[in-house]
């Protein structure tokens, strides 16, 4: 890492530069030329020139914001075209799973507890039978994309099998039956998220990844406000209809949006820049994307082997991500029980699932604020502990509880915000993971486990429903939470600095160089 005299699109994207330059030669074999149509500035002559253009003040602005509207043309062209087909697949399929785990909840409120006479615990079994499918799924679904079946491929077919699950749940008879569509709901899905995180980090620069996985993950709130005003509508226009009552009719809505999403996955989906088939990429565009990301330090994916499985499982670098993760996830769950609290205030049905959506625009507002911040700054570590101490504070007022009703709303909105953790920590493994490809498609399987497997315990043991909404230990617990994550981001932090700096000892690099690697870190 040093001064650059010749910026290429992805070069410049790793190395913003207010002005950008070009370097013609008269025999035409620039690094630019291999990969671009474009024409050479300037005139032939025996010596390159290298010509500066200033980047336009409006795109500078709006490059804060969003990367494309810097670097050069071919740069943006071929990012815009990721923006354009690939990204907004994976957004779509992640919607309509998560459009499901939030359909339950408002559909419990909305009917199906008094439909079934679920005033036990059922609630958060239904939760736990989910979580148990995910668990099952998730790394041998990774593994799977990995040696045998491409991404492109599986997902969708997943998708499909998981769309006539759904609509089972529509027309479940009894809870039991949920219980087990719920298990193998959770079993197709669990491919889903990890595969479109991967696949995210093949494509996308340390730039570009944050906000695009802040984005992809503030679906999760998108859905859940589309779910509730969905149900809203349901429940007045189409309970019992055809004698099917409207929280049913949650499914079967969902179901039918999910089919044609999960087709177009097979065309969408690119797999990874070594081994894409997508119609969508010339033999040129595949060229420049290896070559992109190589810079990036990827390398193409080696075979999953035993060896590997070893060497990645029982090495430090998975579980120094896996505990904050898990920690990060756990420490905002009481916005799981906001909805309870409302129907236990005395709100109305249609109130009970649209209040939460404040708390929804708040997550995505937050969370792609912080991807934004995190790709321009860099500054992983401090948007990542900032945002748990938020956290902290709004279990602790929950803990408290008995303060004005304004001040426990302010309480649940405010727990929407640690969403926006989860993001700029997978990018930042994702960024410090590059030059190990079979590690970063494992990361986020592995971590889903250990997450479920996390709070599988915790709406069961510490928010049973029977107590709802004032429960006796939740929310202290969720306090010890958020600091297990303060102490287990920092960890991350110190062992990935102490790595590199042996690293750099071992290569000889000198103090300055050292120090520009560990920029990282921050």
């Amino acid at each position: 890492m040093g001064s650059k005299t010749e910026i290429t699109g992805a070069e410049n994207e790793i190395f913003p530069a207010d002005v950008l330059e070009t370097t013609s030669c008269d025999k035409g074999n620039s690094h630019d030329q291999n990969i671009s149509d474009s024409p050479k500035h300037g005139q032939e002559s025996n010596s390159c020139e290298t010509h500066s253009s200033p980047t336009p003040k409006w795109r500078k602005i709006l490059g804060f914001v969003w990367d494309t509207a810097e670097g050069d043309e071919e740069y943006r062209r071929y990012v815009q075209r990721l923006d354009l087909i690939f990204f907004p697949t994976v957004c779509l399929g992640y919607f309509i799973k998560y459009l499901d785990q939030t359909n339950y909840s408002n559909a419990f409120v909305s009917g199906m507890q008094e439909d079934f006479s679920l005033y036990g615990n059922e609630r958060n079994w239904i939760n736990t039978w989910f979580s148990l499918g995910i668990m099952v799924g998730s790394v041998p679904a990774q593994m799977t994309q990995l040696t045998f079946i491409r991404p492109s491929i599986l997902i969708p077919c997943c998708e499909l099998i998981w769309s006539g699950l759904v609509i089972g749940i529509g027309f479940s008879k009894n809870i039991k039956t949920i219980y087990a569509l719920r298990f193998f709901i959770g079993l197709f899905e669990a491919c889903a998220f990890p595969g479109y995180v991967a696949m995210l980090g093949s494509w996308y620069g340390p730039k570009e990844l944050a906000k695009r996985t802040a984005i992809l993950l503030e679906i999760e709130s998108i859905a859940s406000m589309f779910s509730g005003y969905l149900q809203a509508g349901l429940h007045s226009s189409m309970d019992g209809r055809a004698g099917i009552a409207g929280w049913r009719w949650l499914f079967v809505m969902d179901a039918i949006i999910s089919l044609p999403v999960a087709i177009w996955g097979f065309f969408g989906l690119p797999d990874t820049p070594h081994t894409t088939r997508a119609f969508y990429w010339s033999e040129k565009h595949i060229r420049y994307g290896i070559e992109r990301i190589e810079k990036f330090g990827h390398t193409a994916q080696p075979k999953l082997t035993w060896a590997e499985m070893k060497r990645i499982f029982l090495g430090w670098k998975i579980w120094a991500f896996v505990v904050p993760y898990t920690m990060v996830a756990a420490c905002h769950t009481a916005t799981s029980y906001f909805n309870l609290w409302l129907k236990a205030a005395g709100y109305s049905v249609t109130k009970v699932n649209t209040l939460p959506t404040g708390g929804n625009a708040l997550a995505i507002v937050v969370t792609i604020t912080w991807g934004i911040l995190a790709d321009r700054t860099g500054q992983f570590y401090s948007l990542i502990t900032g945002l748990q101490l938020a956290m902290i504070l709004s279990n602790i007022l929950l803990a408290i509880w008995h303060i004005p009703k304004g001040a426990l709303m302010f309480a649940y909105y405010l727990s929407y915000a640690g969403s926006a953790a989860t993001p700029v920590l997978i990018a930042w493994a994702t960024k410090l993971n590059a030059n190990d490809p079979n590690l970063r498609q494992l990361l986020v399987a592995t971590a889903n486990v250990v997450s479920y497997a996390w709070v599988l315990w915790v709406p069961l043991v510490l928010f049973p429903t029977y107590d709802a909404p004032q429960y006796e230990y939740g929310y202290q617990i969720l306090i010890i939470f958020g600091g297990l994550a303060v102490i287990s981001v920092t960890l991350l932090w110190f062992l990935y600095r102490r790595d590199e700096q042996k690293e750099s000892q071992k290569g000889g690099v000198g103090v300055e160089a050292a120090s520009e690697d560990s920029s990282e870190l921050k």
